[in-house]
């Protein structure tokens, strides 16, 4: 799928908000019990307020998805890839992971990342990719990369 990178906007924020919600909110009830829409909103916008490196994916027929990542000293960060749903299934996510995980091999560090417990889809994806898992945490699962294929 040919697709580009463009930084954010202001004027992406409330499509951000429900590509977020169109992407956590099975996963958020699954593992939380419910969605509460204001308690979400309130996250996401304070999340957003911070610096972010993020970047809106878009095809020929516009934004699909958001892919923010991060280089750090001993690793590279994957924050998030989110995939518009009508989007999912293409192989785009493969594709953007194999080139972080490229981009961190080139620099001799890992990639790592967060899932949420209940997201087992990913959890399966980020293992298939060769990511394991190194810590269980309260609501996540953060898992690495190997530094080699």
């Amino acid at each position: 799928m040919n697709h580009s990178f463009r930084k954010v906007e202001p004027d992406d924020m409330e499509w951000l908000y429900e590509l977020n919600k169109a992407s956590f909110l099975e996963v958020v009830v699954r593992q939380f019990g419910n969605w509460d829409e204001a308690f979400q909103r309130e996250m996401f916008f304070a999340k957003w307020a911070q610096p972010r490196q993020a970047r809106i994916i878009e095809t020929e027929t516009g934004r699909i998805g958001v892919l923010i990542s991060e280089q750090l000293d001993d690793c590279d960060w994957l924050h998030e890839i989110q995939i518009d749903p009508g989007y999912q299934g293409r192989g785009l996510g493969t594709i953007l992971l194999q080139n972080l995980l490229t981009n961190a091999r080139s620099r001799c560090v890992p990639l790592c990342l967060q899932v949420l417990h209940a997201n087992q889809k990913a959890k399966r994806l980020y293992e298939r990719m060769g990511f394991r898992e190194i810590e269980k945490l309260e609501n996540h699962y953060l898992m690495e990369s190997r530094m080699t294929d």
